[in-house]
């Protein structure tokens, strides 16, 4: 009685031993081994104890076969680059570069570096002021050549030069919509321009000092010229005095800017007036030129300068992008330059037919992406599908097989043992083997979950156990009493 009690199974007791053919742990998975020695054993029985029945030792030789070519098939979709794992790949892919651009298109923000100096950059916020898709970082220079070397050299993305300075080709630019002015002015006593000696500009090597040289080379005066580049001091320090000797002023600036205009009253004042500038067929050779008329009482102090419209020209700034700046990023900056004030209308919504269309037509494009890596999945899931297409139908080939042997092996009115017995031997074997053969379309499902998008294994399985129950019956006939 102890003993028997003893023998109890306890509720935490370990589950007994596996058959072999599912791996122990959760979750539970067929291992294609025991079925492969299973199926060589079928083999081997029939050769042993069914020498004579080539037909069915075929097919348990295709079995086992079959069964060591689904443990190759798993062996090879385990690599990472399997044939098996591509729809997965190419999805993931797809939607990580369709989130990814659709970030980048809507929400990215761009900061771009841009060199300019400090006195323009304040301007250029204004103009900014409400672009929420690019920011800009400033890298204050003294002038445009310092502005041209950095976007050369690539340490800036944008810069701001004005015509005059020397830019590489290769770099990409546009005009920009607001030209500076040039202003030529002469010291009274002065009755012919090839007496100046002495020409007050901005800084060395600027925009100012660079085009006053090429004016003057083209005056023929570039020689005799000596150069005082005092210019921002004249137009920022109440205290400094213009020397006595200075006989001419030229400067490319901006003539509304206030400071332009307190150095103009300050020249004015001391003895300066503005003359007409005309290169005549000579401006020709500097693309930056536009003629302009500088329009009489511009500067609206006492007396009005100049007392009649003169004529000059207007100097060309170019924002020049580094060589490297991508479309996407050219794009953004050629907008700051068709920058214009935002009005009442352009805050409004109102959507016309063009708009309507436009939104649609943007819809239809999105949901046309969309479609279309559905369709690359479904057609990379059909590629695998075909490459397994064969190893199913080499299966559904020997159901047939099985099928046709077992077809005449009845053992219902056999009257002699032997042959009876023979003929159980028989259906049994080849129920073992179909068991087998729905283990091995059950084993590629599991070892490739895509195959359960599709009715490849379900007909393996169907076929399996309907011709089972067909032999199963068989097998029960021998049950039934023959009568003599």
């Amino acid at each position: 009685m102890a003993a028997k009690k003893s023998k109890r199974i306890r509720p935490d007791a370990p589950a007994p031993p596996s058959n072999g053919v599912l791996e122990s742990g959760q979750p539970l998975k067929l291992r294609i081994a025991p079925v492969i020695a299973a199926a060589e054993g079928v083999s081997q029985r029939v050769q042993r104890d069914l020498p004579t029945h080539q037909g069915l030792a075929g097919a348990a030789a295709n079995v086992a076969r079959a069964a060591r070519e689904a443990e190759r098939a798993s062996k090879e979709i385990q690599r990472p680059w399997s044939l098996h794992r591509l729809p997965a790949i190419f999805l993931a892919v797809a939607l990580i570069l369709l989130l990814g651009w659709t970030y980048w298109r809507f929400v990215h923000t761009t900061k771009l570096t841009i060199a300019l100096p400090d006195r323009d950059f304040s301007q250029l916020q204004e103009r900014l002021r409400g672009r929420s898709k690019v920011s800009f970082t400033p890298v204050v220079v003294p002038g445009s050549r310092e502005a041209a070397e950095k976007v050369a050299r690539g340490e800036v993305d944008l810069a701001f030069v004005q015509g005059g300075i020397a830019i590489p080709p290769e770099l990409p630019r546009v005009e920009t919509p607001s030209p500076e002015t040039v202003l030529w002015l002469l010291k009274e006593h002065i009755q012919n321009p090839r007496d100046v000696k002495k020409v007050l500009t901005s800084l060395a090597g600027e925009g100012s000092h660079t085009v006053a040289m090429q004016f003057f080379a083209l005056w023929q005066m570039n020689k005799q010229i000596e150069w005082l580049h005092d210019w921002r001091e004249l137009s920022v320090n109440e205290d400094y005095r213009l020397p006595d000797d200075v006989d001419a002023a030229f400067v490319v600036k901006d003539p509304a800017d206030e400071k332009t205009i307190v150095a103009i009253e300050r020249l004015t004042k001391a003895g300066f007036k503005l003359q007409a500038v005309d290169l005549g067929a000579r401006a020709g050779k500097l693309d930056y030129l536009h003629s302009t008329t500088l329009p009489a009482r511009h500067f609206d102090f006492s007396p009005a300068v100049p007392a009649e419209a003169i004529p000059t020209y207007s100097v060309s700034t170019f924002l020049v992008a580094r060589s490297a700046l991508t479309p996407r990023l050219l794009a953004e900056a050629n907008h700051l330059l068709d920058f214009h004030p935002q009005t009442i209308s352009d805050g409004g919504f109102e959507p016309n037919m063009n708009d309507a269309s436009e939104i649609f037509q943007g819809v239809e494009a999105f949901l046309g992406i969309i479609v279309n890596i559905g369709l690359a999945f479904l057609a990379l899931l059909g590629l695998e599908i075909m490459a397994y297409r064969k190893r199913f139908h080499e299966l559904n080939s020997l159901i047939s097989l099985i099928s046709m042997l077992q077809s005449n092996k009845d053992v219902l009115g056999l009257a002699d043992p032997a042959s009876r017995k023979e003929n159980l031997l028989y259906l049994g074997l080849c129920s073992d083997l179909l068991g087998q053969i729905s283990m091995i379309s059950g084993y590629y499902t599991q070892e490739n979950s895509s195959l359960l998008f599709n009715n490849l294994s379900e007909v393996i399985h169907q076929r399996c156990d309907g011709l089972k129950i067909n032999i199963q019956l068989k097998i029960l006939h021998a049950l039934l009493p023959v009568n003599s």
